[in-house]
């Protein structure tokens, strides 16, 4: 079975929706392999500077967390709540950030798809009012805004999209992390000596290197492949 990964960032119980999700993706031949940020937590919460008492969402907090642990990590899909309990921070402030940096500094988690959802999705409308709202709801480019209530089943549609497509350098990098201290010996001298994992890495980037890399890779392979079927 295929495993799929799954960042989930949420403040409430996920536990039936998860449980759900695995069966649904195991009929269709995958495995749920899922990660939650808890933002329930304690260091994700400071004091509101209006009501002492009270605790917030810190954005700060978060953005270090997700920095740390999580936006280098090869996610198939996010999926964050849009409305937190007793909060002035919702899930799309969250998810734009998160999307926006690991595309600009080119992290392994923008391959991922994106999603929001809410039981709540009348409070999102009423927030996208303005021609300046959609426009940039519309650049940002999530993948989907999904009803909680249907999650599971969503979420399993969301991601059997990528089961059937090959993404040559999505499967050259998993093979390659496979013998992640082999020093490489071959042809492109500018990797000679690199772990394998290292030139992954530069791979993931899109690097100048990493891209010069897979097309002379390629044309070996199709040079191999001719000299294999030469019947001279």
């Amino acid at each position: 079975m295929s495993q799929k990964r799954v960042l989930f960032i949420d403040d409430g119980d996920l536990a039936a929706i998860i449980e759900r999700l695995r069966r649904l993706l195991k009929n269709e031949g995958m495995t749920l392999v899922e990660t939650k940020l808890d933002l329930n937590l304690p260091k994700f919460k400071v004091p509101d500077p209006d009501n002492v008492e009270n605790l917030l969402l810190s954005f700060d907090n978060i953005k270090a967390e997700l920095n740390e642990f999580y936006i280098n990590e090869p996610f198939d899909l996010v999926a964050c709540d849009y409305h937190f309990a007793n909060d002035k921070m919702d899930g799309y402030q969250i998810l734009k950030w998160l999307k926006n940096t690991s595309t600009s500094g080119r992290h392994r988690l923008r391959r991922a798809r994106f999603c929001l959802y809410s039981s709540e999705g009348d409070k999102f409308a009423q927030k996208t009012t303005t021609v300046e709202q959609v426009s940039q709801l519309i650049r940002v480019k999530f993948d989907d805004f999904l009803k909680r209530e249907n999650l599971a089943l969503e979420l399993t549609r969301l991601l059997k999209l990528d089961s059937g497509t090959f993404n040559f350098s999505k499967s050259l990098i998993e093979e390659l992390e496979k013998f992640p201290d082999f020093g490489f010996r071959g042809v492109y001298t500018t990797f000679t000596g690199r772990s394998l994992s290292e030139i992954a890495h530069e791979i993931d980037k899109d690097s100048v290197h990493g891209v010069a890399f897979q097309k002379e890779l390629l044309e070996l392979t199709i040079a191999h492949l001719i000299e294999l079927n030469d019947i001279k």
